[in-house]
């Protein structure tokens, strides 16, 4: 069998959900050297646990690539630092940022959308405030996901002219909100009883020619 067979067979695993299947066809691979496993076949794997919940096998199975040949890339760090911070382990996602960073790895905007999500589930701004500042010294501007994110966890701590100054600088930036961004901001103000304005940014969806989803205006 190749690679490729092995790769198409772990995603299949993977997608009818049977991760210990999927790990214990790993391991014999690698266990009974029928193949050294490549960047791809890993990433497959670390990203079928990461998404599945399984957040320290991920963990543990990083800590091995990195003392193999076959060294993880940035979008198996991203699938662990993503995985980390939906556990809210946010000083493990952290870490292995800072260390990656040691390594000369560049992290990318989607590394730092996953920390920023983590950090405003839990409030915290000044951490937040820390990672853009980081952002801006690597030259690298939040995209349309990043200040949604924002405008989202501000919504829910119930901040929503904060939100909404957020919206405004994005579109100052020349970032434009998206049919979520607007969502995120109409239940903002549906949440504090303020449907006049909820209805505004529906007639601004109807001028802008985005269409609403399902959710907008509830």
């Amino acid at each position: 069998m190749t690679f490729r067979t092995f790769n198409t067979l772990l995603r299949g695993i993977f997608a009818e959900n049977k991760v210990k299947d999927a790990v214990e066809l790993f391991k014999k691979l690698v266990r009974d050297k029928i193949c050294e496993p490549d960047e791809f076949m890993c990433a497959i794997v670390m990203n079928g646990l990461s998404k599945r919940g399984h957040t320290q096998k991920a963990s543990s199975l990083l800590r091995l690539m990195e003392q193999g040949s076959s060294k993880p890339d940035l979008f198996i760090y991203n699938s662990v630092i993503d995985a980390l911070c939906e556990d809210g382990n946010l000083d493990a996602a952290i870490n292995i940022l800072n260390e990656i960073k040691q390594k000369d790895i560049y992290p990318d905007i989607v590394t730092y959308n996953s920390i920023i999500d983590g950090l405003c589930k839990l409030g915290l701004w000044e951490k937040i405030e820390t990672l853009f500042s980081e952002m801006v010294n690597l030259n690298m501007y939040p995209d349309v996901c990043t200040f949604t994110i924002l405008t989202d966890g501000l919504c829910k701590e119930g901040k929503v002219e904060d939100a909404g100054e957020v919206m405004e600088h994005m579109v100052e930036k020349g970032v434009e909100p998206n049919v979520i961004t607007y969502n995120v901001i109409m239940d903002g103000y549906c949440l504090r009883g303020q449907l006049d304005r909820a209805r505004r940014i529906v007639d601004i969806l109807i001028d802008k020619g985005i269409e609403p989803d399902s959710g907008a205006g509830k």
